[in-house]
């Protein structure tokens, strides 16, 4: 069983922060026209305050879009009143957003995707119930995603393109992700035969290659950030063999793809928790005519997307709270949720929790595989339950 202490050393955390960050600054859209607005079917008087949260402004990430998504889906719900804070990408502004919501007393948070997951301590004090990314182990949180999760996903996805031995490239200090990418490919009956550390600014990638294909590997799961990725898939191409390689989406993102082109990423294969902001879906169109109504010009992205589910999942709990919407009422009614369909964006959504201390509170513990080729990923099945694996276990 995993263990439920935290990541670990900080360059694990780091990264898998990184991982989910990346994904938010880097999505690009599908170069489609947004789709015709279209107003509710129908509108609930339901009252409530909720407040968002997301690095509006910031020096690395920002994501912009995620305050408009959510006023955009829920514009049938008019007496919920959508406060907004700007987190700016620090921890310091993450605190302040915490205590606002504490101060204004909301009955939810929607969080986008910034530091919040390393400490959720005041909406937990408060009981106030965190939709998106948020803390998996809290009992106020119903996590939407899980850059750990993800890592497990890698070793599965690569079991289900064919692979049955695999090798691991990773950045030194980060073993407590190699080993959930570990578990992921063992869990369907795949076995890691050797894996190679590298430095955070290592110049060569071909001694670390070298150690996986003597070992007879054939695939590779790439732990690492964009830069480093794009060089460790060009040493494993120069390499000679026909090896498999996989990673999550937010390190190999379109933008990174497209640079790297077609003989590099060609086969890649890519997980993911939620569908691309390209696929043509209901649920994708759903949310560009969420962002298109609040008359927002801002591309969906991957946290765009997480804060459409917290919204979705809003729309489905606000209408079983009895009486007035208290943070108690709506957490009560949120713990209810069972099957809710989530137009194909995730797998239909159940708050039931998962049977590890550390991942209860994981309720999209899901993932789906793309395969790259010719510059655009193609998804490769259907969603595949992380939990139902020993991965999270």
């Amino acid at each position: 069983m995993i263990s439920a202490r935290p990541a670990g050393a900080l360059l694990a955390v780091g990264l898998g922060a990184m991982l989910v960050l990346s994904a938010c600054a880097s999505d690009s859209s599908s170069g489609n026209p947004p789709p015709a607005v279209a107003a509710p079917t129908a509108t609930s008087s339901v009252a409530a305050k909720i407040l968002v949260i997301g690095d509006i402004t910031g020096n690395v990430f920002t994501m912009p879009e995620v305050v408009p998504i959510v006023k955009g889906e829920l514009r049938g719900f008019p007496n919920v009143e959508v406060e907004t804070c700007d987190s700016k990408g620090t921890t310091s502004g993450v605190l302040v957003c915490e205590q606002k919501a504490v101060a204004d007393h909301v009955a939810a948070v929607i969080n986008g995707g910034n530091l919040l997951t390393a400490d959720q301590a005041p909406l937990t004090k408060a009981g106030i119930p965190v939709l998106g990314q948020s803390d998996t182990a809290s009992p106020n949180s119903f996590a939407t995603a899980s850059a750990n999760a993800e890592f497990a996903a890698i070793g599965i996805g690569l079991a289900n393109a064919g692979c049955t031995k695999m090798g691991i490239v990773y950045y030194d200090g980060t073993d407590f992700l190699a080993n959930l990418v570990r578990k992921g490919i063992e869990s369907k009956g795949g076995t890691e035969v050797a894996r190679s550390p590298i430095a955070l600014n290592a110049p060569d990638l071909t001694p670390a290659i070298s150690k996986i294909t003597g070992a007879g590997a054939n695939c590779v799961a790439v732990s690492l950030a964009p830069t480093s990725a794009a060089q460790a898939l060009t040493a494993i191409r120069q390499s000679g063999k026909h090896l498999t390689v996989g990673s999550v989406s937010a390190v190999f993102t379109q933008k990174l793809i497209d640079s790297l082109g077609p003989a590099l990423t060609n086969g890649l294969v890519v997980v993911d928790s939620q569908l691309n902001s390209a696929d043509d879906n209901p649920g994708i169109a759903r949310i560009k005519a969420a962002i298109a109504a609040q008359g927002s010009k801002d591309p969906v992205t991957s946290n765009g997307i997480i804060t459409w589910i917290g919204a979705r999942l809003l729309e489905a709990a606000l209408p079983k709270v009895p009486g007035p919407v208290t943070a108690a009422s709506l957490t009560t009614a949120l713990n209810g949720l069972r099957d809710v369909d989530m137009l194909g964006v995730i797998h239909p959504w159940s708050s039931v929790e998962v049977d590890n201390p550390a991942y209860k509170r994981l309720f999209n513990h899901y993932g789906i595989t793309y395969t790259v080729n010719d510059l655009k990923a193609a998804k490769n099945g259907d969603f595949f339950d992380i939990a139902e694996s020993t991965a999270l276990r």
